[in-house]
């Protein structure tokens, strides 16, 4: 049942932008109800596989469904094969939750072309619950390109006064490094067969995997490989110099399309790092090792860099998003079992955050027509639960102890710090230690751009736009009920991270380190000193039941 379950859950948002059309002749609320309850059915249907998601991980996957789409014995075997594991499942549970927020956020805001914005939304949710569950190299691919439609119509429509440049740079930026990426894809399915030598070429992720470990590629083969999934994968996240499409993107994209770029489609390009460069070509990237943690150092300062200097507040959440994205890159590349959790961890903390926080922004917009921040001032008068939902999901996204973003920053700086520190750290690794310490920089630029703004815009005397003039008779309205369950569901994930991460730790602890575990090998036989590895000659490491953060937290 479950396994049905999952397909459903992909099929779901899909089959229902096919019902807005027929929604459509009965009228915009008819329309705004109908995509609602689709979103409410993916929700329940998704939250139903995580809460059955096994405590331990899942090696091949839970809830497979598999349908071989070539006929037998073809030279090609593509399946549409979905499965969930470790390293989408959190991804996979959070699309639903920011599509409910969208939709609830967008309520009063879209008013043309109502039943084709919720059928691209409700379609950018099933390609995205896809690329988290392919487990077929055409099937992620089919998905991975397919997300870029529905935003760039989204971004393009319904978007602000430079909507079709941001949508054509969007489109364009995207789609040029996913096309080296899909080449690079199909060397690694080519390599399999030409080294197996058996008379099917595999497009299967697990058997792919199996095949890699009893014929690896070369490491020259590796690093190209390598080079051409980074194209398609840094472009998404973006990493640093690739980021420019990003901001003007977020700034003119509709207050659901943020919410939906900053929480989902970034993740895109992380996981694909963890889905296909860790496990596929582990030697390529313990040798790339300190060329992506100085990439993501550059993101991380330069994005807080740049978020100080900026005057609208949804700029400056879209620059946050290159700074904390690039801490997810810095977690996943520390390659050890903190720094990945970590990282995997910061995607779902900076979805929920920032998510968030692109939706408040549309809702003040909304009010005041503005988001320059010297317009604004001592809102909290004003809109009081406005202000309060501003401030957590901004001490969330600073990484204040008790809410979801701490737990994530600390793994990942402890990863770094064990990386470049650490009794396997050698000479070889000096540079990272300057990494590991300049990366503490973009936690205290965090904090000082985010609060600033907060401070600013809530807190002081108070300051209105002309349309906020006869606010006095009660024309600024505070958040209504339906933008409060918009964002309540994403206050108490951030409550929920923050006071118990193990929960969400423990079920993708056992995947991320069966993926990661001979990248890690690699990284430590190369940079370890070598009276280290006279020490531990094997340095042999295997996955183990307890997560890294139950062994760190434990006291004996």
């Amino acid at each position: 049942m479950l396994d049905g379950l999952l397909l459903a859950s992909i099929l779901l948002p899909m089959l229902g932008a096919l019902a807005m059309g027929l929604l459509a002749p009965l009228g915009d609320e008819a329309v705004r109800r109908g995509a609602l309850a689709v979103a409410l059915a993916t929700l329940a249907a998704s939250t139903t596989l995580v809460a059955n998601y096994p405590a331990n991980g899942a090696e091949a996957g839970a809830f497979a469904t598999v349908v071989r789409l070539s006929g037998e014995g073809a030279p090609i075997d593509v399946r549409f094969h979905v499965a969930l594991d470790g390293l989408g499942l959190w991804m996979f549970a959070l699309a639903p939750v920011l599509l409910v927020t969208s939709i609830l956020a967008s309520w009063r805001a879209i008013a043309d072309r109502t039943a084709m914005f919720h059928g691209m939304l409700l379609l950018l949710t099933g390609g995205c619950l896809g690329v988290f569950t392919a487990r077929d190299i055409m099937l992620f691919y089919v998905f991975f390109e397919f997300t870029l439609i529905p935003l760039f119509f989204l971004i393009g429509i319904w978007g602000s006064e430079e909507r079709r440049y941001a949508a054509i740079k969007f489109f364009l930026f995207t789609l040029a490094g996913s096309l080296l990426t899909f080449l690079g894809l199909l060397a690694i399915v080519v390599w399999d067969f030409r080294e197996s030598g058996g008379p099917t070429m595999q497009f299967s992720l697990d058997a792919l995997n199996t095949g890699l470990r009893s014929h690896p590629l070369p490491e020259h083969w590796q690093t190209w490989i390598f080079l051409a999934l980074f194209a398609g994968f840094a472009v998404k996240v973006p990493l640093f110099p690739l980021h420019t499409w990003l901001p003007l993107a977020h700034v003119q994209a509709p207050t659901a399309g943020s919410v939906f770029l900053a929480g989902i489609l970034l993740k895109i390009g992380t996981y694909g790092f963890l889905r296909f460069c860790l496990p596929m070509l582990p030697a390529a990237a313990a040798a790339l090792m300190p060329a992506m943690l100085w990439l993501a150092l550059l993101g991380v300062v330069y994005g807080a860099l740049v978020a100080l200097a900026q005057r609208d507040i949804k700029r400056l959440i879209a620059y946050s998003s290159v700074s904390h994205m690039g801490f997810c890159v810095m977690g996943i590349f520390a390659l050890n079992p903190l720094g990945i959790q970590g990282g995997v961890l910061q995607m779902l903390n900076h979805g929920i955050s920032t998510g968030a926080l692109f939706a408040l922004v549309g809702m003040l917009y909304e009010r005041y027509h503005t988001r320059r921040i010297e317009d604004l001032s001592g809102l909290c008068r004003r809109v009081p639960w406005l202000a309060f939902f501003m401030v957590l999901f901004t001490l969330s996204s600073i990484g204040l102890p008790g809410l979801n973003g701490f737990a994530g920053e600390f793994l990942i700086l402890i990863g770094m710090f064990q990386r470049a520190f650490g009794e396997s750290a050698s000479d070889s690794t000096a540079s990272l230690k300057i990494v590991s310490v300049l990366a503490v920089s973009g936690v205290v630029l965090g904090a000082w751009y985010m609060l600033w703004m907060v401070q600013r815009v809530f807190f002081g005397p108070l300051r209105e736009p002309e349309s906020g003039k006869d606010a006095e008779q009660g024309a600024i309205a505070d958040l209504s009920w339906r933008e409060r369950w918009a964002l309540m569901p994403l206050a108490a994930l951030a409550l929920w991270i923050g006071l118990y991460p193990a929960y969400f730790l423990n079920r993708m602890a056992p995947d991320l380190e069966r993926v990661s575990a001979e990248a890690e090998d690699v990284a430590r036989s190369r940079y370890a000193p070598i009276e280290y590895r006279a020490e531990r000659p094997g340095l042999d490491r295997r996955p183990t039941e307890e997560s890294s953060w139950e062994t760190l937290t434990r006291v004996d």
